[in-house]
């Protein structure tokens, strides 16, 4: 049997708002154009806000399952805006001067990367005939489709598909050193906004960032999507939770034993039954040897790649999410948030912001010399094969998530085995505060029996040597008071190596500062330059 659900056009109205028009099979539920009551927000989340402003978008989105409660469907949208006097058939309700719709596929399988292309192809064609009433295109894409994709297909090709046209490079061209830092945002369970006027350049974002992490796009996602709770009644749903670390790490579920009394720092590590309790109720059974999916998105955290204005009040109440949003009112609201993604258009480029907003969470998330070093280490390769006029594997997509995955399972065997020379590689607050998640109690709660091959230990942890003040800085400009903070680093840091060694203080601050220019030198040779530099004096 296909995974492949349904093909629906979902339209905006001018008198009755967003609505469904459109699709294969007909949908047999009691609202209108036969919307089940399970998809009610199927045509809020298919049209992007502000879609006169807009000419295109794709969005990717998720809706509970009609079939399987508790779990969810995935739903990509090809949004596209059309002149309505380049119509050749003009329905009498159309009154204004462009026409607004969305083709969307549903599938029971993340299908985002696999279906975005194909589906662009079929909006495209279907808006140059310029005749909506014409849908024999629309219906053979859902044969197409259905044929294409089978459920019996291997893992394999699931994963293929699911990560098909989902640039990680993208991801650290953009982001470059913070990439790591949103990786290891993601394991702490806060609450995150993407947020931007593009929602295909967040949805893809998103779906990048978490496909660095094994096994979790195609197996995790199933019960990570916030339109599971009803928006109508969230008075139900969990408390949110709070912002500061030392409250959240003490979130421990006593429902088996209401007199239990609440452990204190050094024993929650030994509390099997903390994990194992929480390990029950996880919905995610079916991992690998290594523990993976981690169980992220579960239990009342959510993974949506894009919620329209309806969700806003939700969010108040889970207990944490990593949302994308265009709305404008989702950034204003930053007292649910812990950190804001934002990004800008100004036309030609898009400018990206990461703003922390909880206190200490900084602390948290500072990445460590090691950290800077892995993550230039992974940059270099990539902008090599950006460089390069023959793609290789290396520096590519899957190169960089088997990177990624080498890298948590450092991180799973050092939080395990608590060495006191190897946490503070990590970040000694980082999985600390890590170790008090949801996701790594229940993760700790099994046994794992390949993690035993894994040793402890970051694959970085050489010497502090001079190329890392090229890689602090390098970290810093892409901050948010980037500049400014690089200018004082490059000052301080001359004028103190000058105080210890003399002449040599000078002419590293000149480095650092020609390389702040045009960060020409901050390459292997650039490394090897700077110390055989420091060693001559």
């Amino acid at each position: 049997m296909s995974p492949i659900l349904n093909v629906v056009v979902v339209s905006f109205h001018h008198k009755r708002g967003c609505e469904v028009e459109y699709s294969n099979p007909k949908l047999d539920g009691k609202g209108e154009g036969g919307l089940p009551e399970e998809w009610a927000h199927l045509p809020s989340l298919a049209l992007p806000d502000g879609v006169h402003n807009l000419k295109q978008d794709v969005i990717f989105f998720s809706l509970p399952s009609r079939t399987e409660p508790g779990k969810c469907v995935f739903g990509i949208s090809c949004y596209r805006q059309i002149d309505s006097t380049e119509l050749i058939s003009r329905p009498e309700d159309v009154t204004r001067c462009s026409v607004q719709k969305s083709v969307c596929v549903i599938s029971k399988i993340p299908l985002f990367g696999g279906l975005k292309a194909k589906l662009e192809v079929i909006t495209q064609a279907y808006f140059e005939q310029r005749d909506f009433g014409q849908i024999d295109v629309l219906n053979q894409m859902y044969d197409n489709l259905h044929d294409m994709f089978n459920e019996q297909m291997s893992s394999e090709q699931n994963v293929g598909l699911a990560y098909h046209e989902i640039s990680v490079q993208d991801l650290f061209i953009r982001f470059r050193h913070r990439a790591l830092m949103l990786f290891k945002l993601v394991l702490l369970e806060r609450k995150v906004l993407f947020f931007g006027s593009n929602g295909q350049t967040i949805g893809e974002t998103m779906l990048a960032l978490v496909s660095m992490f094994p096994n979790l796009l195609e197996e995790g996602l199933f019960y990570s999507s916030c339109t599971l709770q009803d928006v109508k009644d969230t008075e139900k749903t969990s408390k949110p939770s709070t912002s500061t670390a030392d409250t959240e790490k003490f979130e421990v579920d006593y429902s088996e034993n209401k007199e239990s009394k609440e452990p204190a720092v050094e024993e929650i590590f030994v509390q099997e039954d903390i994990g194992s309790g929480w390990l029950k109720k996880d919905p995610i059974k079916k991992r690998d040897s290594f523990g993976f999916p981690l169980s992220i998105f579960t239990q009342n955290a959510y993974f949506d790649p894009y919620l329209s204005i309806s969700f806003l009040d939700v969010l108040t109440t889970v207990r944490s999410c990593v949302v994308g949003a265009t709305n404008a009112l989702f950034a204003m609201k930053k007292g649910i948030f812990d950190v804001v993604v934002k990004f800008e258009d100004d036309g030609t480029t898009i400018h990206q912001h990461v703003e922390v907003l909880t206190p200490d969470l900084d602390r948290l998330l500072a990445l460590t010399t090691q950290d800077l070093r892995f993550a230039d280490f992974i940059l270099r390769h990539v902008e090599e094969q950006r460089r390069s006029s023959t793609a290789g594997y290396d520096g590519g997509d899957e190169w960089i998530r088997t990177q990624m995955r080498d890298y948590l399972l450092s991180l799973v065997a050092t939080a395990r085995a608590d060495l006191q020379t190897s946490v503070p590689q990590f970040g000694l607050p980082f999985v600390t505060a890590w170790r008090h998640t949801r996701n790594y109690r229940i993760w700790l709660a099994e046994t794992h029996k390949d993690l035993a091959s894994v040793a402890p230990g970051h694959f970085f942890s050489e010497q502090l040597g001079v190329y890392d003040m090229y890689l602090r800085l390098d970290h810093a400009v892409h901050g948010v008071e980037g500049a400014s903070k690089v200018l004082e680093a490059v000052n301080t840091t001359g004028k103190n190596i000058g105080n210890t060694i003399g002449e040599t203080g000078s002419r590293v601050k000149n480095k650092l500062a020609n390389w702040w220019r045009g960060r020409g030198t901050a390459n292997q040779d650039g490394e090897d330059a700077a110390e055989a530099q420091m060693d001559k004096h």
